[in-house]
Order: C-alpha cells, then sequence, then structure tokens
C-alpha cells in the first residue's frame, strides 16, 4: 500500500468513525422524539453540530482524493457503505418524526 493509499485509508477510517458517532446520536434523539420527549435532545446539538461539521470536512477530503480512495482495501469501502446507509436511515427516521411532531406554537396554544 502507498503512503497515499494509507492516507486516505486513514480518511476512510475517520469518516467511518465520524458517521459511527452521528449514529448513536440520531439514535438517541429519535428515541427522545419517538418517546415525546424533544428536550432529552437538545444537550446532545453542541456535540452534533461539531461531529456535522467534522464530517462535512471529512466528505470533502475522501471526495478529492477519488484515484487513491478507490485502491485501499473493499472491505474498508464496505464498512463505509453500511454505515452511510445507517447514517441515511436515522436521518430520514428522524425528518420524519420531525414533520409529524406538534409544531411549538400549537402546542403552546393547547391544539
Amino acid at each position: 500500500m502507498t503512503d497515499m493509499t494509507q492516507a486516505a485509508a486513514e480518511r476512510i477510517e475517520a469518516l467511518i468513525d465520524i458517521t459511527e458517532a452521528l449514529n448513536l446520536i440520531f439514535d438517541e434523539e429519535n428515541t427522545a422524539l419517538e418517546e415525546r420527549r424533544p428536550e432529552d435532545a437538545a444537550p446532545l446539538q453542541a456535540e452534533k453540530a461539531r461531529l456535522a461539521s467534522d464530517y462535512a470536512r471529512s466528505i470533502r477530503a475522501v471526495a478529492a482524493d477519488r484515484a487513491h480512495v478507490a485502491s485501499v482495501d473493499q472491505t474498508l469501502l464496505v464498512r463505509l457503505r453500511a454505515v452511510t446507509t445507517s447514517f441515511e436511515a436515522l436521518a430520514a427516521r428522524q425528518r420524519t418524526l420531525l414533520d409529524h411532531a406538534p409544531h411549538p406554537s400549537a402546542v403552546a396554544q393547547g391544539a
């Protein structure tokens, strides 16, 4: 493995780690929303914002080096796809939960 391929593998590992951490937060938030306790998600927001920023930076780094990314061990790419699929499912679930949550002004008005 060349140094550039090793660096690409390390960037993918970092992206996997970040995505897994985001998945844990989304899972906790979704549980709070499902149990009608959205206030339980509030303490997670600072860490979620930090991870989202790291995620965006990591995605750009991986996308900028497609040639070396393509040459990393395929099991690493399979792991990335799996964690990304989970991330997308959790995010979609959260969107559904938020779309069906009562609007704060409706709650305040007793609707």
